[in-house]
């Protein structure tokens, strides 16, 4: 679970337009390129480091954008506890709420929800965000038309991430592993909608590449 994540927001036709056995390599040197000058910058770089988007230059090779989490999200591991803080607290959330929270992160998080079978009702529906599992190199594969149907259920999520605060304070058991606060947990969820935002702004779609 020590791996990192790599995510990007890509034109779709473009990325389609390459042959699919190059898919990855094509993807892995676009999200390698727009690194070369923050590591070039290293010796000046901050200690803590924020939420950012890498943009390639110039403008004409701009088929895609690179979405950095930050000091937490770059790898698997603030994902997978992330996902265990939400285990905790779920069942004490509004089953609106709950509902929509489960929908959202369960592409996101790669792996499936087991509760996914639940259909509380209040949360704004959703298609399959791929009827295929990722290509076997990638984390996440997020066609177009699922980046909308995130988009409306961040719409729903993302103004009422306070309400998960209670829940959060009285049931997590953030006293080990990672994500051990809820400023934490919720900024890692709204780095996602941070992505799926920009994504659906420019009808594109979201892939998740190990790194």
């Amino acid at each position: 679970m020590g791996m990192c994540i790599d995510v990007l927001i890509v034109d779709w036709d473009h990325l389609m337009s390459v042959p699919e056995d190059q898919h990855y390599a094509v993807l892995h040197e676009a999200g390698t390129s727009v690194d070369e000058e923050w590591w070039d910058a290293e010796p000046n770089r901050p200690s803590s480091v924020g939420p950012q988007w890498f943009w390639p230059f110039p403008p004409a090779v701009g088929w895609f954008g690179k979405f950095d989490f930050g000091d937490v999200g770059y790898s698997y591991k603030d994902h997978f506890w992330a996902g265990e803080r939400w285990e905790e607290i779920r069942s004490s959330v509004e089953p609106g709420l709950r509902s929509a929270v489960d929908r959202f992160i369960d592409p996101l998080f790669w792996g499936g929800l087991e509760y996914m079978s639940d259909r509380d009702a209040g949360a704004p529906s959703i298609v399959s965000v791929d009827e295929s599992s990722p290509p076997s190199d990638h984390l996440l594969w997020c066609r177009p038309a699922a980046v909308s149907s995130l988009k409306r259920l961040w719409d729903f999520v993302g103004p009422e991430l306070s309400l998960l605060r209670g829940p959060f304070d009285q049931h997590s058991r953030a006293d080990f592993g990672r994500i051990n606060d809820f400023d934490t947990f919720v900024g890692l969820l709204r780095g996602w909608g941070h992505v799926i935002d920009r994504a659906e702004l420019r009808g594109w779609g979201v892939v998740g590449l190990r790194c």
